[in-house]
């Protein structure tokens, strides 16, 4: 099999964020940006604030933080907490909500020609045998699973899809629209109820590479064919 990130990131809700405090000056002096990432695309208008840095991309919405990373590197931990932790400690009188992580996975078979069989055998639910319109070398499946882990509810959703116009990016032996399954992991925790709401999004921030680690065995363990 081949598999490949195709990106994650870590978003934190609120009910209500000032977006005009986040300008270069403010983010540099409460040590959450160095200067040198704030030299590439920075984008600061009334409803958004987006900085594009090497490794990733930072966004606030009146409603949530976000941080997309794209690709695994060796400082991403800290940097979720310099940023994301960052901002909470400067601000723990937000009101925050939620906190979340998502693993974006895309996964290929070695062989195009046998990605319809794989998939079946390992996404297509029992009801499927009363649907004989469904017996088409065409149909594709997928599945959704929910559960508790890590102190978050752990949602799994996974879907067939195609490659897109970045797929050498990706891999450079898949092709454009080349068929895909997209396996999607989402650890959501609510911390609206919880007695510090921002020590319990600190807390979670911690965990982003726990829960990175498990979402890659998961996977595995998902796309393997007993």
């Amino acid at each position: 099999m081949n598999t490949v990130m195709e990106n994650s990131s870590v978003v934190i809700i609120a009910k209500d964020f000032n977006i005009s405090i986040f300008k270069p000056m403010w983010l540099i002096k409460n040590n959450i940006f160095r200067e040198e990432e704030l030299n590439r695309d920075v984008l600061i208008t009334p409803p958004a604030v987006q900085i594009q840095s090497a490794n990733f991309q930072f966004m606030v919405l009146p409603d949530r933080l976000q941080l997309t990373v794209p690709r695994q590197y060796p400082d991403a931990q800290n940097d979720i907490n310099r940023i994301l932790g960052g901002i909470v400690m400067t601000l723990p009188h937000t009101p925050y909500t939620a906190i979340g992580f998502n693993f974006h996975y895309l996964v290929a078979t070695e062989s195009e020609d046998s990605f319809g069989s794989w998939e079946r055998t390992l996404f297509a639910s029992t009801f499927i045998n009363k649907l004989p319109e469904a017996e088409d070398h065409k149909a594709r499946f997928g599945s959704y699973l929910s559960f508790d882990i890590l102190g978050s509810r752990l949602r799994i959703d996974i879907k067939p899809t195609n490659a897109g116009n970045n797929v050498e990016l990706l891999c450079k032996t898949w092709r454009l629209g080349q068929e895909l399954t997209r396996i999607h992991f989402n650890f959501h925790t609510d911390v609206v109820n919880m007695p510090t709401p921002s020590e319990s999004v600190l807390e979670k921030l911690n965990k982003w590479t726990e829960a990175f680690t498990l979402s890659q065995e998961l996977r595995d363990r998902i796309i393997k064919v007993e």
